[in-house]
């Protein structure tokens, strides 16, 4: 059995009853997170499972095309708990170049998140042409550690499919216990970015008669309080030409009896 404390979004992560906006702005950059976690009251010891949802964009001003991201990392409070308890790794290779039907053929038992994105592909003195597809998200393993593979798969303008690894590090910095770190494909700066996307992070199951979930967290609420507000998730985006940015999202949550 392994366990790694983190609460996991593949973009961001946030904790509260009821949705919530967070923007970042640097010059003419602009990205703005939506995001939600059901239930809002959570144990005071121990954890509970729990949904998140999550809705994203990347923008400019003015309407330009943005500067290529290229990393970006998440350090995620330790209040939170992945429970990979009884769920199968993908493989990075079965998914790598598939659709989106195939990946779920390869690799259903370890979907843990799905949605949607919109994207724009750039080509040459040209205006970008806006695709969309599915997202899907995965328990997977890369050299032997636990990783999420971020599958996304569109059929226009040509059939194309990548996927984005998270990989997931144990770390001891203040209140945050676990960092997610990625890197963007190469060959997706020069297909054109995603700009936006719309995820839903929520895994139950059943493993030897108990049941699970793949997602859980607490509430750290002080003793004879019903309540608590905490720096949940720190980011830090990476990309090309512009200085690193970096967002702290603090929520609050309630105790459940």
């Amino acid at each position: 059995m392994r366990r790694t404390t983190c609460l996991v979004l593949t973009v961001l992560l946030s904790m509260a009853g009821w949705a919530s906006a967070a923007v970042l702005q640097e010059g003419n950059l602009r990205i703005t997170v939506l995001s939600q976690v059901i239930p809002f009251k959570l144990p005071r010891t121990g954890t509970a499972p729990i949904a998140v949802f999550v809705s994203g964009h990347v923008g400019t001003r003015d309407g330009s095309v943005p500067p290529q991201l290229q990393r970006m990392t998440i350090d995620v409070n330790r209040h939170g708990l992945l429970d990979d308890t009884g769920i199968p790794a993908c493989g990075l290779r079965r998914i790598l170049t598939a659709s989106t039907a195939r990946a779920l053929e390869e690799c259903a038992p370890s979907l843990v998140g799905s949605g949607r994105f919109w994207a724009s592909v750039v080509f040459p003195s040209q205006r970008p042409y806006p695709t969309r597809g599915r997202l899907l998200i995965f328990y997977g393993e890369q050299k032997g550690r636990p990783a999420l593979f971020a599958h996304i798969h569109t059929t226009l303008p040509l059939p194309t499919s990548f996927v984005v690894v998270f990989a997931i590090h144990r770390i001891d910095d203040g209140p945050y216990g676990t960092r997610l770190s990625a890197s963007l494909p190469k060959t997706l700066g020069s297909w054109g970015f995603v700009d936006r996307i719309k995820l839903t992070l929520r895994r139950k199951f059943s493993y030897r008669g108990r049941q699970r979930s793949f997602f859980n967290a607490g509430c750290p609420a002080l003793a004879g309080t019903q309540g608590a507000v905490f720096p949940l998730a720190r980011a830090k985006f990476f990309f090309e030409d512009v200085h690193p940015l970096q967002l702290v999202v603090s929520k609050s949550c309630g105790v459940a009896k």
